[in-house]
């Protein structure tokens, strides 16, 4: 039994601490993909599902010229 609770305790440290990174992340792809021009609701949800991966996409992105109009 304390096995399993130890178990219980390091399982609850890891999806806190997955849940911050996760966090962290989408506020900064928002933030940037903002800056660039992008769709910040887009990527926060890019940046919250994957994480640390999304953060290059962002950068790899076309940023969006103040001329060019909506299709």
């Amino acid at each position: 039994m304390e096995l399993f609770n130890q178990m219980l305790a390091q399982s609850q440290s890891l999806l806190i601490v997955s849940l911050l990174i996760s966090i962290s992340c989408a506020v900064l792809c928002g933030i940037l993909a903002a800056r660039r021009g992008g769709r910040w609701v887009y990527w926060s949800v890019m940046g919250f599902v994957f994480g640390p991966f999304a953060l290059p996409l962002v950068f790899l992105v076309k940023p969006k010229s103040a001329q060019d109009p909506k299709p």
